[in-house]
């Protein structure tokens, strides 16, 4: 007994799929090029940032920088880190 083809409309959503996961991956890599272009390479001297994460400690101690403010910055700062 012979198999049966595909129908028109299973040939059809295929396309469909192959056609959206192509889109889909060239969107990604849009995006992957455009993250490395808008982060440009920053020479961060490490003990500049050690010394800026002491001022604001000190900061907060002292009352010159609110407990928000202070952890915005001191993420900042240990992503700096992070990126050494």
């Amino acid at each position: 007994m012979a198999k049966s083809r595909s129908t028109f409309g299973k040939i059809q959503r295929e396309q469909e799929k192959r056609g959206r996961a192509k889109e889909k991956a060239e969107r990604k890599e849009i995006r992957r090029t455009e993250e490395t272009e808008e982060k440009p390479a920053v020479e961060v001297d490490e003990s500049k940032v050690l010394l800026e994460l002491a001022k604001i400690h000190e900061d907060l101690q002292e009352g010159r920088m609110s407990l928000e403010d202070f952890e915005v910055r001191q993420d900042e700062l240990r992503e700096l880190l992070m990126s050494i």
